[in-house]
């Protein structure tokens, strides 16, 4: 999940503990990132450096100038389709709500109350739709579930932060040399079946395995 493809996000939202806590997620996973507190700021920011932006992550309920409109903002001021929006809320939208942002030129909506697993799933998607549309494999599926895995005799425990037909993706800070054949035991939410399966390690982000929340092997 660690990417070397850096991109700029720029997250809007009016608090600052939300703004630290995505802004960690971000950089951990390989982006740089920029804020604004307000809609008045994310404007001026515009003006000042429109081109300097890959995302733009919206908050909705914003003092002053809310999220509604500095998307309005943007398309009247030529800056619809620029860069992907992904607008984020404490809270579930009704259905006319996202057919507005829709109309407005928001890329998606989600929920504060994500994991780090999915906030990195749908940032990458909107930053690299060419590698989302060259996939030969079923989409992966954000998750954060325990699993235990032994290499040989020895057994530890990790976290599996995606899955899909073609593999895992296993977070653990143990060494692991790819081409490593693993058991793994792991049971799905809502499931009391217990998955007992073996893998063969394909590659891994060694480089940063120790540094990161998403270090691991697929």
């Amino acid at each position: 999940m660690i990417t070397k493809d850096s991109k700029n996000v720029f997250v809007a939202d009016d608090s600052i503990f939300f703004r630290t806590k995505l802004s960690d997620i971000l950089v951990e996973a390989g982006h740089k990132v920029r804020f604004a507190k307000d809609g008045r700021e994310i404007i001026s920011e515009m003006k000042i450096d429109p081109d300097g932006i890959d995302l733009l992550i919206l908050d909705l309920q914003m003092p002053g100038i809310d999220g509604f409109e500095v998307l309005k903002w943007l398309n009247d001021n030529g800056f619809r389709g620029r860069f992907p929006i992904l607008v984020v809320t404490a809270v579930y939208e009704p259905a006319q709500v996202i057919d507005n942002l829709r109309q407005l030129g928001a890329s998606g909506l989600m929920t504060k109350g994500f994991t780090p697993e999915q906030i990195i799933f749908r940032v990458n998607r909107l930053l690299f739709p060419e590698k989302v549309s060259q996939r030969t494999i079923p989409e992966r599926v954000p998750i954060s579930l325990p699993v235990d895995f032994a290499l040989g005799e020895k057994t530890q425990t990790g976290f599996m932060l995606n899955i899909s037909e073609g593999g895992i993706y296993l977070h653990t800070k143990e060494d692991i040399l790819v081409g490593s054949m693993l058991r793994l035991k792991f049971s799905l939410p809502g499931m009391s079946k217990v998955f007992d399966v073996k893998g063969i390690v394909k590659w891994s982000t060694q480089d940063v395995e120790h540094r990161t929340l998403f270090g691991g092997y697929g």
